[in-house]
């Protein structure tokens, strides 16, 4: 499956740590490869141009902080983010490491809840995750499916933006990922578009 299932060891962010302030808002964004991609350092805010998240700030919205590292399961998203408070907005991207690795969906809400209990703002948006070229048990829509009950039940938002990259029978339009699992460039681009559209266009963030 490539780097992205590989576990990686890394120590969490230090729990004494305090959360990151949005002074003017903004959106904090939290996820793994699918999200970091080339950025240099993702929670500094240094985030690369193959990312979806150069994207939404092109079209006008901040970045409040976050965190995203490739291989990083929701489990240590949540041990590591260290939180921001004063955004505008939540944007979690997590879920293809939890399903290659066979991690439980209970421990991936559990790490779900620790996230957003570190970022507490007015909107929060679970994203659904892109497909498999080569499906596990349970497979990409059937977590999904988890993952939008699971919204449901908190009161949180539930967007899948990435219906234009999926094949009907299944893993990706062809063109739309370089190996089964990451996103090119394009289709990057298209998905942070489509985030930009759902989030509502305005430019004041």
């Amino acid at each position: 499956m490539g780097a992205l299932v590989v576990p990686i060891e890394r120590e969490p962010e230090s729990a004494s740590q305090e959360a990151e302030v949005a002074e003017y808002g903004g959106v904090a964004v939290v996820g793994d490869s699918h999200t970091e991609m080339d950025s240099l350092n993702f929670a500094a805010g240094r985030i690369g141009d193959r990312s979806w998240v150069s994207t939404l700030l092109s079209e006008g919205y901040r970045f409040a902080g976050g965190w995203a590292v490739a291989g990083a399961t929701s489990t240590l998203q949540a041990e590591s983010f260290r939180g921001v408070r004063g955004a505008d907005a939540l944007i979690v991207l997590t879920g293809t490491n939890d399903l290659v690795q066979g991690v439980p969906f209970d421990l991936t809400a559990s790490s779900l809840e620790a996230i957003v209990a570190k970022a507490p703002a007015d909107r929060v948006i679970v994203l659904a995750i892109p497909p498999l070229d080569q499906e596990v048990m349970p497979t990409s829509s059937e977590f999904n499916r988890s993952l939008r009950d699971l919204a449901a039940g908190r009161g949180w938002e539930y967007f899948d933006g990435f219906d234009f990259l999926r094949d009907p029978d299944g893993g990706f339009v062809e063109g739309m990922t370089y190996d089964g699992i990451h996103l090119t460039p394009g289709a990057q681009e298209r998905f942070g578009e489509a985030v930009a559209e759902y989030l509502g266009g305005e430019t004041d963030w």
